[in-house]
């Protein structure tokens, strides 16, 4: 949570916001210095963050019985010779409860556990097939949220919440809007994604498209931090923008904000492949198209780290062998990145943000893909918006999931019946 940071804004909202309101902005303008500093006592707390000493000490009240901060031996405050009593000092409990982020991709379940600082404790990862079933993806990101579980030592009462990053749009009741047969999300949209994966769990399960997660991770520890208009597009097999604009995450009223199907209708795109999907199909082409000795594609590095055999190219083959200066594979790269070009200066001119950045495993090739997206870019729109590669990479996804499920635990501090850190941790 991010309101009440603004020191002298808060004491006006002592006076002018609703009491719940007021409450969750204290809580988290008090939550903010303890998390990332040390003990303070309530004089300091009140410098920070502009709010009255009683407030401070009615929240540090509160914040204590929820047992998400301790108060801990006291220390006077200035001259610790000087006779008084001595301030009441707080420190900030990271370890009062967890949270869990989810990653469930096309080809993969990622789960990480947390403190409540945000601060990973464990992790675990499964694969699984592209046409695996509804249940089979659940079962296994279930497998993968419990070895985590088990790594961290965390029982099941002591996560407070979980954020479920799933592929596809995300309807207001938490259901994936797609078809039975959709390829990526086989049989997903009919199942209660909440109920099934957070079965045995007493915390929310949160479900939310991995794009919007993806731009939340990003602001949060990625290359957007502090960006108020940023555009997140994942780009690895399949293209999704998550869009946080004028300081806000746009869903959209049916979680359809960022889904782009339009790109059938764009010249020269025509569908939703991605940049790892584009870089592989074109590599897997030009390998297959070699003939004889005198074959500019058979004697390229691109060629030989294939064997010759174009369903041995990956989009990391082509992305290491373009690394090399090889002219093969330089052309399938610039192929790539004209066509996703396109996607961008849709995205800009629609939105207009701030800063867009190229998300997913692909991010790792930025040093390849943006200057090229630049000079693409720059020629299709007047003053583009700044481009960088995700610092996150695929892992930007998770991060966001984390960030999601501590923003809800933090909100459910002052919301009637909440439970508390000391009642759910292990």
């Amino acid at each position: 949570m991010t309101e009440g940071r603004q020191g002298g804004s808060v004491n006006k909202l002592e006076k002018t916001a609703t009491s719940p309101l007021l409450r969750r902005m204290n809580a988290a303008a008090v939550l903010d210095v303890l998390r990332t500093g040390g003990p303070a006592t309530g004089t300091e707390l009140m410098e920070v963050t502009g709010l009255s000493r009683p407030t401070v000490h009615t929240v540090c009240d509160h914040l204590i019985e929820m047992g998400w901060i301790d108060e801990i031996e006291s220390r006077r405050s200035g001259d610790p010779s000087s006779p008084g009593r001595r301030a009441r000092q707080y420190l900030f409990n990271a370890r009062a409860g967890f949270v869990v982020g989810i990653d469930m991709g096309q080809n993969k379940a990622t789960a990480v556990v947390t403190d409540l600082r945000g601060d990973i404790v464990a992790e675990d990862t499964r694969g699984f097939a592209l046409d695996l079933g509804a249940d089979d993806r659940i079962r296994e990101a279930r497998q993968a949220m419990a070895s985590a579980l088990d790594a961290a030592e965390v029982t099941a009462a002591g996560v407070l919440a979980m954020a479920l990053a799933v592929p596809g749009p995300v309807g207001p009741d938490g259901h994936i809007i797609a078809s039975a047969d959709t390829e990526y999300l086989p049989g997903l949209g009919e199942v209660d994604l909440d109920q099934a994966v957070g079965a045995g769990f007493h915390c929310p399960v949160l479900v939310e498209n991995d794009a919007n997660l993806a731009v939340l991770g990003e602001r949060w520890h990625g290359a957007a931090a502090g960006v108020d208009d940023v555009i997140e597009l994942l780009a690895g097999e399949r293209l999704g923008a998550g869009l946080y604009l004028g300081g806000n995450l746009i869903r959209g009223t049916a979680g359809g904000a960022g889904e782009l199907k339009a790109l059938s209708m764009v010249e020269g795109v025509g569908n939703t492949d991605g940049i790892g999907f584009l870089a592989r199909e074109f590599g897997a082409e030009v390998v297959a198209s070699a003939r004889g000795p005198r074959s500019k594609v058979g004697r390229s590095a691109l060629y030989a780290a294939a064997g010759g055999d174009p369903t041995a190219v990956t989009a990391q083959l082509v992305f290491e062998a373009a690394r090399t200066g090889d002219a093969v594979a330089l052309e399938v790269v610039d192929r790539v990145v004209t066509r996703i070009a396109r996607v961008l200066a849709l995205l800009h001119t629609m939105l207009n943000p701030e800063l867009i950045v190229v998300g997913g495993a692909v991010a790792d090739a930025g040093d390849l893909l943006v200057p090229g997206l630049e000079i693409h870019l720059h020629s299709l729109v007047d003053a583009p918006p700044r481009l960088l590669a995700s610092t996150l990479g695929a892992r930007a996804v998770v991060i966001g999931a984390v960030r999601r499920a501590l923003d809800h635990a933090e909100r459910a501090l002052f919301t009637d019946p909440a439970p508390t850190a000391r009642q759910t941790a292990s």
